[in-house]
C-alpha cells in the first residue's frame, strides 16, 4: 500500500477535428477547470472547458489531465470527432475506470474510501501545434459529518442556522454526495445503548451509502455528545475506528446538577417526565455536589450518584479519535448571563462558570468539588474553545463557524491505493 504524492495522469486525449471553429484559426488554445466534485458516491468528476482547439491545421489537438491523488498513473484516450466546449471526466474510484460520457477511456489502480479530508491539485493542459495552455485548480473532498443533537431534538426540526453555517464551509445535507447528517433520536426514551445505536444506524443509513468514506466526524451536542462518547467507547457498530473527529459541544461529561434537580420536580410541572427518564439519570452528576453544611466536604445525597456515566468516564478514547471541546463559561459573579449550579448546601444552590445547564469544568472534564474529573478527555482533547457567556441551548449555533474550522483542521494530499486489486 502506498500513499505518496504521484499523479494519476489522463494523457493522450486525441481529438479528430473535421471543420474549423467560428474563431480564427490563429487563436491560441484556452482551457479552464470549471468544476471538481464527487458526482456520485463513487465517482470524482472533473469538468473541463476548452476553446481555440478547432483548426484546419494538420496537428491534432490534445488534452492532458493530472490529478494528484495516488501513486499509479492512469491513461485515457478520448476519440471524438469534434472537441466539445465543455465536458466531464469521471474517475470511478473503486473500479479504477476513467469514463467520459459513460464510455470507459482509461484505467488506474482502484482507490480506497477516504479516511480524511482530502485537498488535491488538478492540472489540465491543452495543446495545438506548438502552443499550449494550462489551468490549475485545487479540489476538496470533505469527510462526512454526523450531528448528534441534544434533549427534545425529536420535537423540532434540525437547526437551519447550524446547517447553513456548516454549509458555508462546504458541507451539504442534500445532493448527490451529502456530507452532513442531522441524526435525531427519542431523547426522553433513549438509554445510552439505544441512543448510541440510533446514531450509528443513522450514519449507516444516510452517510455511508451516499459517500466514499471509510470514516466520519461526529458533532455531539449536550446529551448527543454523551451518546456519541458511548458509541466510541463501547465500539457501537465499529465507531471506535469509524470516528475521526469527535466534537463535544456543551456536553455534561461529569453530569449536571440540573439533571438531579429535575428528578425532584413534581409531576404536574414542566420537564417532570424528563427528570425521571433514563437520559436524565445518565446526565446526573458524577462529581460531589451536596452537603448539609458549609463546613462539611462535598459529597452525594442518598439518591445521588451516576454509575453509568462514571463508568463511561473511565473508558479510554481510541488514539485515532481527535476530541474537540466547545463550552460556555459565564461567570455567575457577572450580570446578564446564565448561572450554573455547582452544588447544593442546605437546599440552597451555589454557582460556578458555565452555560446555565453544564458547568464549564464538566464540559472540560476537570475536577469539580474535589472530584476526580475525566482523565480520558484530557488525554485525547486537541482543542478547547471557550464560547463565553452563551446559554446552553444557543451554544451549538454560536460555535458552528468555529466547529466547521475544527472539522477542517487537517487535510491529506494523498490517499491509499487498494492494494492487491488488479
Amino acid at each position: 500500500m502506498r500513499g505518496v504524492l504521484v499523479p494519476i495522469v489522463l494523457v493522450g486525449v486525441l481529438l479528430q477535428i473535421v471543420r474549423p471553429a467560428t474563431g480564427a484559426a490563429g487563436d491560441g488554445p484556452h482551457v479552464a477547470i470549471v468544476g471538481i466534485r464527487m458526482a456520485s458516491p463513487h465517482s470524482l468528476r472533473i469538468e473541463v472547458a476548452t476553446s481555440g482547439l478547432d483548426t484546419e491545421e494538420a496537428e491534432t489537438p490534445a488534452v492532458a489531465l493530472t490529478v494528484w491523488l495516488d501513486g499509479v498513473p492512469a491513461h485515457a484516450t478520448l476519440p471524438l470527432i469534434r472537441m466539445p466546449a465543455r465536458f466531464p471526466m469521471d474517475l470511478d474510484l473503486p473500479a479504477g475506470v476513467v469514463r467520459v460520457g459513460g464510455i470507459p477511456v482509461g484505467a488506474f489502480r482502484p482507490i480506497r474510501p477516504f479516511e480524511e479530508n482530502l485537498r488535491f491539485p488538478v492540472e489540465v493542459t491543452v495543446s495545438r501545434g506548438g502552443r499550449t495552455a494550462t489551468a490549475r485548480r485545487m479540489g476538496t473532498i470533505l469527510l462526512p459529518t454526523v450531528i448528534a443533537p441534544g434533549n427534545f431534538n425529536e420535537e423540532k426540526a434540525p437547526d437551519q442556522g447550524v446547517l447553513a453555517a456548516l454549509g458555508r464551509h462546504g458541507y451539504e445535507v442534500e445532493g448527490g454526495y451529502p456530507t452532513l447528517a442531522w441524526c435525531a433520536y427519542p431523547s426522553e426514551k433513549v438509554t445510552p445503548e439505544t441512543g448510541a445505536f440510533a446514531l450509528a444506524a443513522c450514519a449507516r443509513r444516510v452517510i455511508f451509502p451516499a459517500t466514499y468514506a471509510a470514516k466520519i466526524n461526529v458533532i455531539g451536542y449536550s446529551l448527543g455528545g454523551l451518546l456519541a462518547r458511548w458509541a466510541v467507547a463501547h465500539d457501537t457498530d465499529g465507531w471506535a475506528t469509524l470516528v475521526s473527529r469527535l466534537v463535544l459541544v456543551a456536553v455534561p461529561n461529569e453530569g449536571s446538577v440540573m439533571a438531579y434537580l429535575v428528578r425532584h420536580v413534581p409531576f404536574f410541572l414542566p420537564f417532570s417526565s424528563f427528570g425521571h427518564s433514563a437520559a436524565a439519570q445518565f446526565m446526573a452528576p458524577t462529581f460531589p455536589f451536596w452537603r448539609a453544611d458549609p463546613s462539611q466536604p462535598w459529597g452525594a445525597p442518598h439518591d445521588g450518584g451516576n454509575a453509568t456515566l462514571a463508568d463511561l468516564n473511565t473508558r479510554p478514547i481510541p488514539n485515532t479519535v481527535r476530541v474537540y471541546i466547545f463550552y460556555g463559561s459565564h461567570d455567575p459573579r457577572r450580570p446578564a448571563g446564565p448561572v450554573t449550579s455547582v452544588g447544593i448546601t442546605k437546599g440552597e444552590l451555589s454557582f460556578a462558570p458555565g452555560d446555565g445547564i453544564v458547568l464549564a469544568d464538566s464540559a472540560l472534564g476537570l475536577p469539580i468539588n474535589g472530584g476526580s474529573g475525566v482523565g480520558v478527555l484530557a488525554d485525547r482533547t486537541v482543542m478547547r474553545v471557550d464560547l463565553g457567556s452563551v446559554y446552553h441551548t444557543a451554544l451549538l449555533a454560536a460555535g458552528a463557524e468555529r466547529i466547521a474550522g475544527a472539522l477542517q483542521d487537517h487535510f491529506s494530499a494523498t490517499v491509499d491505493e487498494a492494494a492487491g486489486t488488479p
